[in-house]
Protein backbone atom coordinates (compact mmCIF):
# COMPACT_ATOMS: atom_id res chain seq x y z
CA UNK A 1 0.00 0.00 0.00
CA UNK A 2 1.06 3.51 -0.65
CA UNK A 3 2.49 5.43 2.18
CA UNK A 4 0.43 8.19 1.23
CA UNK A 5 -3.01 6.27 0.86
CA UNK A 6 -2.58 4.95 4.23
CA UNK A 7 -1.61 8.26 5.84
CA UNK A 8 -4.99 9.47 4.71
CA UNK A 9 -6.70 6.58 6.04
CA UNK A 10 -4.83 6.60 9.63
CA UNK A 11 -6.02 10.33 9.88
CA UNK A 12 -9.51 9.58 8.59
CA UNK A 13 -9.43 7.57 11.58
CA UNK A 14 -8.57 9.97 14.11
CA UNK A 15 -11.11 12.37 12.84
CA UNK A 16 -9.36 14.64 9.69
CA UNK A 17 -10.76 13.75 6.95
CA UNK A 18 -11.56 17.10 5.01
CA UNK A 19 -8.80 19.14 3.29
CA UNK A 20 -8.04 22.63 1.78
CA UNK A 21 -5.46 23.02 -0.87
CA UNK A 22 -3.62 24.75 -3.21
CA UNK A 23 -1.77 21.99 -5.61
CA UNK A 24 1.81 22.55 -7.01
CA UNK A 25 4.43 20.24 -7.48
CA UNK A 26 5.45 19.10 -3.80
CA UNK A 27 2.64 18.16 -2.93
CA UNK A 28 1.09 16.51 -6.48
CA UNK A 29 1.41 12.84 -4.79
CA UNK A 30 -0.49 13.90 -1.73
CA UNK A 31 -3.15 15.49 -3.55
CA UNK A 32 -3.48 13.32 -6.18
CA UNK A 33 -3.93 10.34 -3.40
CA UNK A 34 -7.16 12.14 -2.32
CA UNK A 35 -8.68 12.70 -5.19
CA UNK A 36 -8.18 8.41 -4.90
CA UNK A 37 -10.11 8.01 -1.81
CA UNK A 38 -13.80 8.10 -1.27
CA UNK A 39 -13.96 8.78 2.46
CA UNK A 40 -12.30 12.25 2.43
CA UNK A 41 -13.27 15.37 0.73
CA UNK A 42 -10.97 18.20 -0.44
CA UNK A 43 -12.09 21.27 -1.54
CA UNK A 44 -10.01 23.69 -4.34
CA UNK A 45 -9.06 27.37 -3.16
CA UNK A 46 -7.79 30.42 -4.97
CA UNK A 47 -4.37 31.28 -2.61
CA UNK A 48 -3.26 29.05 0.21
CA UNK A 49 -4.07 31.78 2.86
CA UNK A 50 -7.39 31.40 1.73
CA UNK A 51 -7.43 27.64 1.79
CA UNK A 52 -5.64 28.04 5.73
CA UNK A 53 -8.38 30.75 6.64
CA UNK A 54 -11.21 28.27 5.61
CA UNK A 55 -9.39 25.56 7.64
CA UNK A 56 -9.80 28.01 10.54
CA UNK A 57 -13.49 28.84 9.43
CA UNK A 58 -14.34 25.16 9.23
CA UNK A 59 -13.02 24.68 12.70
CA UNK A 60 -14.89 27.07 14.71
CA UNK A 61 -17.91 26.01 12.57
CA UNK A 62 -17.96 22.39 13.02
CA UNK A 63 -15.62 21.64 15.94
CA UNK A 64 -13.74 19.57 13.42
CA UNK A 65 -10.02 19.33 12.34
CA UNK A 66 -9.07 20.63 8.84
CA UNK A 67 -6.07 19.65 7.21
CA UNK A 68 -4.46 22.16 4.78
CA UNK A 69 -2.45 21.20 1.39
CA UNK A 70 0.27 23.42 -0.19
CA UNK A 71 3.33 23.06 -2.17
CA UNK A 72 6.59 24.18 -0.85
CA UNK A 73 8.64 27.69 -1.39
CA UNK A 74 5.65 30.00 -2.12
CA UNK A 75 2.97 28.06 -1.00
CA UNK A 76 4.15 26.99 2.39
CA UNK A 77 5.39 31.34 2.36
CA UNK A 78 1.50 32.06 1.52
CA UNK A 79 0.60 30.08 4.57
CA UNK A 80 2.10 31.75 7.66
CA UNK A 81 -0.93 34.27 7.98
CA UNK A 82 -3.23 31.55 7.88
CA UNK A 83 -1.02 30.02 10.38
CA UNK A 84 -0.60 32.82 13.19
CA UNK A 85 -4.19 33.06 12.82
CA UNK A 86 -4.95 29.75 14.43
CA UNK A 87 -2.00 30.01 16.98
CA UNK A 88 -3.10 33.54 18.37
CA UNK A 89 -6.83 32.35 18.62
CA UNK A 90 -5.59 29.01 19.93
CA UNK A 91 -7.91 27.10 16.54
CA UNK A 92 -5.64 23.63 16.29
CA UNK A 93 -5.38 22.56 12.12
CA UNK A 94 -3.46 20.58 10.34
CA UNK A 95 -0.72 22.12 8.05
CA UNK A 96 0.83 19.79 5.62
CA UNK A 97 3.47 21.71 3.39
CA UNK A 98 5.73 19.53 0.23
CA UNK A 99 8.96 19.79 0.13
CA UNK A 100 11.57 19.35 -2.56
CA UNK A 101 12.87 15.99 -2.49
CA UNK A 102 15.75 14.87 0.60
CA UNK A 103 18.92 14.28 -2.09
CA UNK A 104 17.88 17.68 -3.73
CA UNK A 105 17.51 19.27 0.17
CA UNK A 106 19.97 21.93 2.35
CA UNK A 107 20.18 19.13 5.01
CA UNK A 108 21.70 16.85 2.40
CA UNK A 109 25.28 18.56 1.97
CA UNK A 110 27.31 20.88 4.43
CA UNK A 111 27.65 23.98 2.75
CA UNK A 112 25.15 26.51 2.97
CA UNK A 113 23.65 28.08 -0.13
CA UNK A 114 21.07 29.90 0.55
CA UNK A 115 18.70 27.04 -1.46
CA UNK A 116 19.56 23.54 -3.20
CA UNK A 117 15.81 22.20 -4.50
CA UNK A 118 13.92 24.49 -6.50
CA UNK A 119 11.37 26.05 -4.16
CA UNK A 120 12.99 25.16 -0.86
CA UNK A 121 12.82 27.03 2.23
CA UNK A 122 13.17 26.14 5.85
CA UNK A 123 9.63 25.91 6.82
CA UNK A 124 9.93 24.43 10.26
CA UNK A 125 12.32 27.27 11.19
CA UNK A 126 10.18 29.91 9.83
CA UNK A 127 6.72 28.50 11.71
CA UNK A 128 7.96 27.43 14.61
CA UNK A 129 6.87 30.43 16.90
CA UNK A 130 3.77 30.36 15.75
CA UNK A 131 3.07 26.42 15.99
CA UNK A 132 2.56 24.42 18.65
CA UNK A 133 4.12 21.09 16.50
CA UNK A 134 6.64 21.90 13.52
CA UNK A 135 8.68 18.87 12.08
CA UNK A 136 10.13 18.10 8.96
CA UNK A 137 10.12 14.55 8.21
CA UNK A 138 13.22 13.02 6.63
CA UNK A 139 12.30 9.01 6.15
CA UNK A 140 9.56 6.99 6.47
CA UNK A 141 9.88 5.15 9.37
CA UNK A 142 9.01 8.99 11.10
CA UNK A 143 5.56 9.30 9.62
CA UNK A 144 3.33 7.77 12.01
CA UNK A 145 4.82 9.49 14.57
CA UNK A 146 5.56 12.83 13.36
CA UNK A 147 1.57 13.07 12.53
CA UNK A 148 1.20 11.18 15.87
CA UNK A 149 2.76 14.04 17.79
CA UNK A 150 1.07 16.49 15.49
CA UNK A 151 -2.70 15.28 16.36
CA UNK A 152 -1.66 14.84 20.18
CA UNK A 153 -0.07 18.51 20.04
CA UNK A 154 -3.03 20.02 18.30
CA UNK A 155 -5.39 18.81 20.83
CA UNK A 156 -3.83 19.17 24.21
CA UNK A 157 -3.29 21.87 26.62
CA UNK A 158 -4.29 25.20 24.59
CA UNK A 159 -5.20 24.00 21.37
CA UNK A 160 -2.96 25.07 18.36
CA UNK A 161 -2.01 24.45 14.48
CA UNK A 162 0.81 22.25 13.50
CA UNK A 163 3.14 22.11 10.46
CA UNK A 164 4.37 18.65 9.00
CA UNK A 165 7.06 19.75 5.94
CA UNK A 166 7.00 16.52 3.58
CA UNK A 167 9.15 15.83 1.53
CA UNK A 168 7.95 14.88 -2.08
CA UNK A 169 10.02 11.57 -2.41
CA UNK A 170 8.91 10.10 1.27
CA UNK A 171 5.40 11.11 -0.33
CA UNK A 172 5.95 8.71 -2.89
CA UNK A 173 6.99 5.74 -0.74
CA UNK A 174 5.56 2.44 0.28
CA UNK A 175 4.40 2.50 3.52
CA UNK A 176 6.20 0.46 6.33
CA UNK A 177 4.59 -3.04 7.61
CA UNK A 178 1.93 -2.43 10.77
CA UNK A 179 1.71 1.76 9.88
CA UNK A 180 -1.07 2.63 12.03
CA UNK A 181 -1.50 5.00 14.92
CA UNK A 182 -4.63 6.25 17.64
CA UNK A 183 -4.57 9.27 19.58
CA UNK A 184 -6.07 8.89 22.84
CA UNK A 185 -8.52 11.87 23.58
CA UNK A 186 -6.58 14.15 25.87
CA UNK A 187 -8.56 15.14 29.11
CA UNK A 188 -7.35 17.71 31.47
CA UNK A 189 -6.61 16.79 35.39
CA UNK A 190 -8.63 18.49 38.12
CA UNK A 191 -7.21 22.14 39.25
CA UNK A 192 -6.66 22.63 43.05
CA UNK A 193 -9.02 25.12 43.59
CA UNK A 194 -6.79 27.42 46.62
CA UNK A 195 -8.89 28.25 49.82
CA UNK A 196 -8.54 31.99 49.22
CA UNK A 197 -11.24 31.78 46.30
CA UNK A 198 -13.57 31.02 48.73
CA UNK A 199 -12.89 33.61 51.32
CA UNK A 200 -13.03 36.35 47.75
CA UNK A 201 -16.47 34.89 46.72
CA UNK A 202 -17.69 34.82 49.78
CA UNK A 203 -16.74 38.51 50.93
CA UNK A 204 -17.25 40.06 47.67
CA UNK A 205 -20.11 42.44 47.43
CA UNK A 206 -19.64 43.09 43.58
CA UNK A 207 -18.65 40.54 41.43
CA UNK A 208 -18.18 40.10 38.00
CA UNK A 209 -17.42 37.26 36.06
CA UNK A 210 -15.47 37.74 32.49
CA UNK A 211 -16.33 35.07 30.10
CA UNK A 212 -14.10 34.51 27.38
CA UNK A 213 -13.12 32.27 24.66
CA UNK A 214 -11.27 29.13 26.84
CA UNK A 215 -14.22 28.84 28.49
CA UNK A 216 -16.09 27.85 25.41
CA UNK A 217 -15.71 23.84 25.72
CA UNK A 218 -17.72 24.17 29.20
CA UNK A 219 -20.56 26.10 27.81
CA UNK A 220 -23.37 24.11 29.18
CA UNK A 221 -22.11 23.48 32.32
CA UNK A 222 -21.32 27.65 32.51
CA UNK A 223 -25.07 28.52 31.11
CA UNK A 224 -26.20 26.46 34.54
CA UNK A 225 -23.28 28.06 36.98
CA UNK A 226 -23.67 31.89 35.93
CA UNK A 227 -25.33 33.08 38.96
CA UNK A 228 -23.60 36.64 38.94
CA UNK A 229 -23.30 39.37 36.72
CA UNK A 230 -21.02 39.02 33.59
CA UNK A 231 -19.50 40.09 30.52
CA UNK A 232 -18.34 38.21 27.66
CA UNK A 233 -15.45 39.03 25.32
CA UNK A 234 -15.69 39.69 21.71
CA UNK A 235 -14.44 35.61 21.11
CA UNK A 236 -17.10 34.76 23.81
CA UNK A 237 -20.02 37.10 22.72
CA UNK A 238 -22.25 34.24 20.95
CA UNK A 239 -22.18 32.09 24.09
CA UNK A 240 -25.10 33.58 25.67
CA UNK A 241 -28.49 35.14 24.39
CA UNK A 242 -27.72 39.08 24.89
CA UNK A 243 -30.48 39.15 26.76
CA UNK A 244 -29.71 37.02 29.39
CA UNK A 245 -30.40 39.11 32.69
CA UNK A 246 -27.10 38.51 34.09
CA UNK A 247 -25.05 40.00 30.89
CA UNK A 248 -23.83 43.04 31.02
CA UNK A 249 -22.23 43.19 27.64
CA UNK A 250 -18.94 43.31 25.98
CA UNK A 251 -15.97 45.85 27.80
CA UNK A 252 -12.95 46.84 26.03
CA UNK A 253 -11.68 49.61 24.01
CA UNK A 254 -14.93 49.59 21.74
CA UNK A 255 -16.84 47.63 24.09
CA UNK A 256 -20.23 48.62 25.64
CA UNK A 257 -20.16 51.39 28.16
CA UNK A 258 -22.28 49.56 30.80
CA UNK A 259 -19.91 46.97 30.28
CA UNK A 260 -17.14 49.06 31.20
CA UNK A 261 -18.36 51.00 34.51
CA UNK A 262 -19.02 47.48 35.35
CA UNK A 263 -15.35 46.12 35.29
CA UNK A 264 -14.30 49.38 36.51
CA UNK A 265 -16.54 48.87 39.78
CA UNK A 266 -16.21 45.84 40.19
CA UNK A 267 -14.55 44.11 43.57
CA UNK A 268 -14.18 40.97 42.29
CA UNK A 269 -13.63 39.71 38.69
CA UNK A 270 -13.13 36.28 37.35
CA UNK A 271 -11.85 35.77 34.74
CA UNK A 272 -12.59 32.66 32.41
CA UNK A 273 -10.31 31.60 29.99
CA UNK A 274 -9.25 35.30 28.41
CA UNK A 275 -6.12 36.45 27.79
CA UNK A 276 -7.32 39.89 28.90
CA UNK A 277 -5.59 41.72 26.06
CA UNK A 278 -5.28 45.98 25.85
CA UNK A 279 -8.56 45.92 23.72
CA UNK A 280 -10.21 44.75 26.71
CA UNK A 281 -8.17 46.51 29.62
CA UNK A 282 -7.07 49.58 28.08
CA UNK A 283 -3.38 51.36 26.82
CA UNK A 284 -2.59 51.66 30.70
CA UNK A 285 -3.84 48.43 32.72
CA UNK A 286 -3.03 49.99 35.94
CA UNK A 287 -6.67 51.92 35.30
CA UNK A 288 -8.31 48.87 34.68
CA UNK A 289 -10.86 47.59 37.40
CA UNK A 290 -8.78 49.30 39.94
CA UNK A 291 -10.13 48.03 43.18
CA UNK A 292 -10.92 44.77 42.38
CA UNK A 293 -9.36 41.58 43.54
CA UNK A 294 -8.80 38.97 40.42
CA UNK A 295 -9.05 35.24 40.06
CA UNK A 296 -8.39 34.14 36.82
CA UNK A 297 -8.67 30.68 35.24
CA UNK A 298 -6.44 29.82 32.04
CA UNK A 299 -4.54 26.97 30.87
CA UNK A 300 -1.80 28.86 29.77
CA UNK A 301 0.22 30.01 32.51
CA UNK A 302 1.89 33.16 30.49
CA UNK A 303 -1.22 34.68 29.96
CA UNK A 304 -1.43 35.38 33.64
CA UNK A 305 2.17 36.06 34.21
CA UNK A 306 2.26 38.89 31.54
CA UNK A 307 -0.47 40.56 33.03
CA UNK A 308 1.37 40.88 36.32
CA UNK A 309 4.69 42.69 34.35
CA UNK A 310 2.09 44.39 33.04
CA UNK A 311 0.15 46.09 35.93
CA UNK A 312 -2.75 44.81 36.30
CA UNK A 313 -1.65 41.90 38.78
CA UNK A 314 -3.85 37.94 39.17
CA UNK A 315 -4.37 37.58 43.20
CA UNK A 316 -5.26 33.88 42.38
CA UNK A 317 -3.94 32.51 39.62
CA UNK A 318 -5.59 28.87 38.99
CA UNK A 319 -3.90 26.94 35.84
CA UNK A 320 -5.94 24.68 34.08
CA UNK A 321 -9.68 24.20 32.71
CA UNK A 322 -12.69 26.50 33.17
CA UNK A 323 -14.62 23.69 33.64
CA UNK A 324 -12.59 21.89 36.11
CA UNK A 325 -12.96 25.28 38.06
CA UNK A 326 -16.55 25.63 37.97
CA UNK A 327 -17.47 21.93 39.06
CA UNK A 328 -15.58 22.67 42.09
CA UNK A 329 -17.00 26.83 42.88
CA UNK A 330 -20.33 28.03 44.09
CA UNK A 331 -21.03 31.71 43.52
CA UNK A 332 -24.04 34.28 44.03
CA UNK A 333 -24.22 37.76 43.55
CA UNK A 334 -25.46 40.40 46.24
CA UNK A 335 -28.93 41.88 44.68
CA UNK A 336 -27.85 45.00 45.42
CA UNK A 337 -25.67 44.86 42.64
CA UNK A 338 -27.55 43.28 40.52
CA UNK A 339 -29.99 45.82 40.80
CA UNK A 340 -27.61 48.52 40.53
CA UNK A 341 -26.11 47.25 37.14
CA UNK A 342 -30.00 47.01 35.82
CA UNK A 343 -30.27 50.71 36.87
CA UNK A 344 -26.94 51.12 34.64
CA UNK A 345 -28.65 49.53 31.55
CA UNK A 346 -31.31 51.37 31.69
CA UNK A 347 -29.56 54.51 32.14
CA UNK A 348 -26.85 54.61 29.71
CA UNK A 349 -26.70 50.57 28.52
CA UNK A 350 -28.18 52.13 24.82
CA UNK A 351 -25.27 54.86 23.34
CA UNK A 352 -27.17 57.86 22.23
CA UNK A 353 -23.80 59.40 20.52
CA UNK A 354 -23.77 57.13 17.02
CA UNK A 355 -24.05 58.94 13.60
CA UNK A 356 -24.09 57.70 9.90
CA UNK A 357 -26.09 55.07 8.31
CA UNK A 358 -24.29 51.72 9.39
CA UNK A 359 -25.30 51.38 13.02
CA UNK A 360 -29.04 51.36 11.87
CA UNK A 361 -28.52 48.70 9.04
CA UNK A 362 -26.80 46.87 10.90
CA UNK A 363 -29.32 47.06 13.67
CA UNK A 364 -32.34 45.99 11.50
CA UNK A 365 -30.74 43.15 9.88
CA UNK A 366 -33.04 40.67 9.43
CA UNK A 367 -31.15 37.47 10.49
CA UNK A 368 -32.41 34.06 10.25
CA UNK A 369 -33.31 32.59 13.42
CA UNK A 370 -30.17 29.92 12.93
CA UNK A 371 -27.06 31.32 10.99
CA UNK A 372 -22.94 32.14 11.51
CA UNK A 373 -22.32 35.71 11.62
CA UNK A 374 -18.60 36.25 10.31
CA UNK A 375 -17.08 39.90 10.05
CA UNK A 376 -13.68 40.85 8.81
CA UNK A 377 -11.18 43.35 10.30
CA UNK A 378 -11.55 46.76 11.28
CA UNK A 379 -14.66 49.40 11.38
CA UNK A 380 -16.66 46.62 9.90
CA UNK A 381 -16.04 44.03 12.81
CA UNK A 382 -16.52 46.66 15.71
CA UNK A 383 -19.75 48.14 14.07
CA UNK A 384 -21.08 44.47 13.67
CA UNK A 385 -19.86 43.66 17.74
CA UNK A 386 -21.35 46.84 18.83
CA UNK A 387 -24.47 46.51 17.00
CA UNK A 388 -25.46 42.91 16.68
CA UNK A 389 -28.30 41.21 19.30
CA UNK A 390 -27.82 37.29 19.34
CA UNK A 391 -30.28 35.00 20.36
CA UNK A 392 -28.29 32.16 21.68
CA UNK A 393 -28.85 29.76 18.93
CA UNK A 394 -26.87 32.30 16.28
CA UNK A 395 -23.16 31.93 16.18
CA UNK A 396 -20.73 35.03 15.65
CA UNK A 397 -17.04 34.65 15.41
CA UNK A 398 -14.04 36.40 13.76
CA UNK A 399 -10.60 36.07 14.37
CA UNK A 400 -9.15 38.18 16.76
CA UNK A 401 -5.79 38.04 17.59
CA UNK A 402 -4.25 38.26 14.07
CA UNK A 403 -6.99 40.05 12.72
CA UNK A 404 -5.80 39.93 9.65
CA UNK A 405 -8.01 41.73 6.61
CA UNK A 406 -9.93 39.49 4.41
CA UNK A 407 -9.88 36.93 6.87
CA UNK A 408 -14.13 36.45 6.72
CA UNK A 409 -14.80 35.72 3.44
CA UNK A 410 -12.82 32.30 3.30
CA UNK A 411 -13.66 31.17 7.10
CA UNK A 412 -17.11 31.97 6.19
CA UNK A 413 -16.19 29.24 3.02
CA UNK A 414 -14.85 27.27 5.37
CA UNK A 415 -17.98 27.73 7.88
CA UNK A 416 -20.40 26.63 5.70
CA UNK A 417 -17.98 23.54 4.50
CA UNK A 418 -18.42 22.38 8.22
CA UNK A 419 -21.58 22.43 8.28
CA UNK A 420 -22.46 20.62 5.18
CA UNK A 421 -24.11 23.83 3.57
CA UNK A 422 -27.27 23.79 6.17
CA UNK A 423 -26.84 26.64 7.70
CA UNK A 424 -27.37 30.91 6.28
CA UNK A 425 -23.31 32.19 6.88
CA UNK A 426 -23.27 36.22 6.70
CA UNK A 427 -20.09 37.04 5.89
CA UNK A 428 -19.80 41.38 7.05
CA UNK A 429 -16.53 42.11 5.06
CA UNK A 430 -15.13 45.85 4.56
CA UNK A 431 -14.31 47.38 0.81
CA UNK A 432 -10.26 47.22 1.62
CA UNK A 433 -10.78 44.01 3.68
CA UNK A 434 -12.59 41.99 0.85
CA UNK A 435 -9.64 43.07 -1.44
CA UNK A 436 -6.90 40.69 -0.11
CA UNK A 437 -8.96 37.63 -0.80
CA UNK A 438 -11.80 38.75 -2.75
CA UNK A 439 -10.13 35.72 -5.45
CA UNK A 440 -12.22 33.51 -3.29
CA UNK A 441 -15.33 34.62 -4.55
CA UNK A 442 -14.53 32.39 -7.32
CA UNK A 443 -14.49 29.52 -4.82
CA UNK A 444 -17.38 30.72 -3.66
CA UNK A 445 -19.53 30.92 -6.67
CA UNK A 446 -17.83 27.03 -7.59
CA UNK A 447 -19.44 25.62 -4.49
CA UNK A 448 -22.79 27.53 -4.38
CA UNK A 449 -22.68 27.50 -0.31
CA UNK A 450 -25.40 29.38 1.42
CA UNK A 451 -23.08 32.15 2.01
CA UNK A 452 -24.00 36.04 1.79
CA UNK A 453 -21.45 38.54 1.61
CA UNK A 454 -21.83 41.84 2.94
CA UNK A 455 -19.07 44.20 1.93
CA UNK A 456 -19.76 48.06 3.82
CA UNK A 457 -18.15 50.28 1.30
CA UNK A 458 -17.36 53.40 2.60
CA UNK A 459 -14.56 53.71 0.30
CA UNK A 460 -11.69 53.45 1.88
CA UNK A 461 -10.21 52.54 5.14
CA UNK A 462 -12.66 54.58 7.96
CA UNK A 463 -11.22 52.97 11.47
CA UNK A 464 -7.87 54.55 10.29
CA UNK A 465 -9.33 57.53 9.19
CA UNK A 466 -10.47 58.14 12.06
CA UNK A 467 -7.42 56.95 14.24
CA UNK A 468 -6.22 59.59 11.94
CA UNK A 469 -8.49 62.33 13.10
CA UNK A 470 -7.21 61.72 16.50
CA UNK A 471 -3.79 61.68 15.97
CA UNK A 472 -2.87 63.12 12.70
CA UNK A 473 -4.94 66.21 11.66
CA UNK A 474 -7.06 64.96 9.67
CA UNK A 475 -4.44 63.72 6.84
CA UNK A 476 -6.30 60.85 5.40
CA UNK A 477 -2.81 59.75 3.45
CA UNK A 478 -2.92 55.83 2.11
CA UNK A 479 -6.82 55.69 3.54
CA UNK A 480 -8.69 57.69 1.28
CA UNK A 481 -10.68 56.42 -1.82
CA UNK A 482 -8.21 57.80 -4.51
CA UNK A 483 -5.45 56.89 -2.78
CA UNK A 484 -6.39 52.58 -1.74
CA UNK A 485 -8.12 52.33 -4.77
CA UNK A 486 -7.07 54.70 -7.29
CA UNK A 487 -10.42 56.86 -7.75
CA UNK A 488 -12.88 58.77 -5.84
CA UNK A 489 -15.25 56.77 -6.75
CA UNK A 490 -14.72 53.60 -4.81
CA UNK A 491 -15.20 50.37 -6.41
CA UNK A 492 -18.26 48.71 -7.91
CA UNK A 493 -18.12 45.37 -5.95
CA UNK A 494 -21.64 44.47 -7.80
CA UNK A 495 -19.63 44.25 -10.81
CA UNK A 496 -17.09 42.63 -9.20
CA UNK A 497 -19.12 39.80 -8.01
CA UNK A 498 -20.89 38.99 -11.24
CA UNK A 499 -17.99 38.46 -12.81
CA UNK A 500 -17.08 35.68 -10.74
CA UNK A 501 -20.68 34.50 -11.28
CA UNK A 502 -22.39 35.29 -8.20
CA UNK A 503 -25.50 37.36 -8.12
CA UNK A 504 -25.16 40.93 -6.67
CA UNK A 505 -26.72 44.19 -5.61
CA UNK A 506 -25.97 47.68 -4.56
CA UNK A 507 -27.99 47.92 -1.89
CA UNK A 508 -28.87 48.49 1.81
CA UNK A 509 -31.84 45.61 2.06
CA UNK A 510 -30.54 42.44 2.05
CA UNK A 511 -32.43 38.91 2.51
CA UNK A 512 -30.16 36.43 3.66
CA UNK A 513 -29.55 33.66 1.43
CA UNK A 514 -30.53 30.20 2.32
CA UNK A 515 -29.48 28.59 -1.09
CA UNK A 516 -26.41 29.78 -3.19
CA UNK A 517 -24.11 32.61 -2.63
CA UNK A 518 -24.87 36.41 -3.22
CA UNK A 519 -23.18 39.62 -2.51
CA UNK A 520 -24.12 42.98 -1.59
CA UNK A 521 -22.00 46.15 -2.20
CA UNK A 522 -23.66 48.36 0.65
CA UNK A 523 -22.94 51.72 0.45
CA UNK A 524 -21.90 53.07 4.15
CA UNK A 525 -21.60 57.03 4.77
CA UNK A 526 -17.64 57.75 3.67
CA UNK A 527 -17.27 59.66 7.03
CA UNK A 528 -18.80 56.88 9.39
CA UNK A 529 -17.49 57.12 12.80
CA UNK A 530 -17.39 54.62 15.24
CA UNK A 531 -18.58 55.34 18.43
CA UNK A 532 -18.05 54.43 21.66
CA UNK A 533 -14.45 54.20 21.63
CA UNK A 534 -11.87 54.40 24.39
CA UNK A 535 -8.95 57.17 23.24
CA UNK A 536 -4.97 55.47 24.35
CA UNK A 537 -4.12 55.82 28.01
CA UNK A 538 -7.81 56.76 29.01
CA UNK A 539 -9.40 54.47 32.03
CA UNK A 540 -12.20 52.36 30.78
CA UNK A 541 -15.33 54.81 32.26
CA UNK A 542 -13.78 57.74 29.73
CA UNK A 543 -14.98 56.47 26.20
CA UNK A 544 -14.97 59.28 23.77
CA UNK A 545 -17.47 60.99 23.17
CA UNK A 546 -16.39 61.78 26.65
CA UNK A 547 -19.82 61.67 28.94
CA UNK A 548 -18.62 62.62 32.64
CA UNK A 549 -21.88 63.51 33.50
CA UNK A 550 -22.14 59.36 33.97
CA UNK A 551 -19.07 59.44 36.32
CA UNK A 552 -21.91 60.23 39.24
CA UNK A 553 -22.82 56.58 38.78
CA UNK A 554 -19.13 55.63 39.81
CA UNK A 555 -18.72 53.81 43.38
CA UNK A 556 -14.93 53.60 42.52
CA UNK A 557 -13.65 57.21 42.10
CA UNK A 558 -13.21 58.05 38.58
CA UNK A 559 -10.47 59.37 36.72
CA UNK A 560 -10.02 62.14 35.03
CA UNK A 561 -10.21 62.06 31.08
CA UNK A 562 -6.96 62.63 29.13
CA UNK A 563 -7.21 64.55 25.70
CA UNK A 564 -6.00 61.99 22.79
CA UNK A 565 -1.95 62.01 23.16
CA UNK A 566 -1.36 58.89 20.87
CA UNK A 567 -0.29 55.54 20.99
CA UNK A 568 2.87 55.44 22.29
CA UNK A 569 2.74 58.36 25.33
Amino acid sequence: MSLISALIDQLADNGIDTYFLVTGGAIAPYVDAIGQTARVKYYCFQHEQGAAMAAEGYYRASGKIGAVLVTSGPGAQNLINGICGCWFDSIPCLFITGQVNVKESLDSIESRPRQLGFQEMPVVSMVSTCSKFSCKINNVSEVASVFSNAIMSMTSGRPGPAVVDFPVNIQMDCAPDQFCFKIEKYSEPEVVIPSEVETLVREAKRPLVIVGNGARSAKEELAAWLNVPFVTTWAAVDMTSHDHPLRVGSHGVYGDRVANYALQNADLLIILGSRMDTRQTGGNLSLCSRESKRIMVDIDSEEIAKLGERGFPIHVPIIGSVASFIRQVSISSPHEWIDTLATWKEAFGVETTREGNVYPFLSNLNLPEECIIIPDQGGNLIWTMQTMRLNGKQRLFTNLGNSSMGWSLPAAIGASIGTNGKVPIVCIEGDGGIQMNIQELRTLASLGLPVSVIVLNNQGYGIIRQFQDSYFGSRYTATSSSDVFGTSDGIDFKKIAEAYGIQSFRSLEVEVTTSGPVLYDAPIDSTQKIFPKLEFGNSLENMSPYRTELHEHMIVKPVAPNAASGWVK
